[in-house]
């Protein structure tokens, strides 16, 4: 088993065991759905930060929400019947 270093958002670091890269996405993934639900509900633009031993697993600025939808059947289980900033295509107000 290999040590990967979880943080999300201002909340302490954890340490997350697994024994590769997508065995600690996964782990991950379950940790946060555990701890940080009401996270996830009202603060879901907090970065996600997932670092193993070759480096960054997560994307530069990973959101929390976006985070748990690397596992499919996780992201199934999250309510996803309200919108949040982001979530459709429009363009911003300066034409981006």
């Amino acid at each position: 088993m290999v040590d990967y270093t979880l943080a999300v958002g201002t909340h302490d670091p954890q340490v997350v065991s697994a024994e590769n890269d997508g065995d600690a996405i996964s782990r991950s993934v379950g940790f946060v759905v555990g701890q940080y639900a009401d996270d996830m509900q009202n603060f879901g633009q907090e970065v996600v930060t997932l670092l193993g031993p070759s480096g960054l697993l997560t994307r530069p600025s990973e959101r929390l929400d976006e985070f748990v939808h690397r596992i499919p059947s996780v992201a199934a289980a999250i309510e996803t019947d309200h919108l949040q900033t982001g979530d459709t295509n429009t363009p911003d107000c300066n034409g981006d």
